[in-house]
């Protein structure tokens, strides 16, 4: 079954060094579909003051092919960033964010 699973970026805050960045999709995701890396590479050839901040990471879904398709995580999230069309199926967020 053809899963894909969306993540709106303006939405989601997911932070790894944020503290107040949300992680409950990576929390809650029983099948673990979910991966992290930084927003931009890091290029060391540039001025430190030029440099992007290595603190600003994003979600990703390597592993959507292992998704059940619970929708837990888009349930689970706050700002109603994620949505997973699990074949014929949209889970979509059913609450306003």
């Amino acid at each position: 079954m053809e899963v894909k699973i969306n993540i709106d970026r303006e939405k989601c805050n997911y932070s790894m060094y944020d503290p107040s960045g949300c992680k409950k999709c990576l929390q809650i995701c029983t099948p673990k579909v979910f991966a992290t890396r930084p927003n931009r590479k890091r290029d060391f050839s540039i001025p430190k003051e030029k440099r992007i901040d290595p603190t600003i990471w994003i979600l990703l879904t390597p592993w959507a092919d292992y998704c059940n398709g619970c929708g837990a995580c888009v349930e689970a999230c706050p700002k109603g960033a994620i949505t997973i069309q699990f074949g014929e199926k949209l889970i979509a967020p059913t609450r306003a964010s």
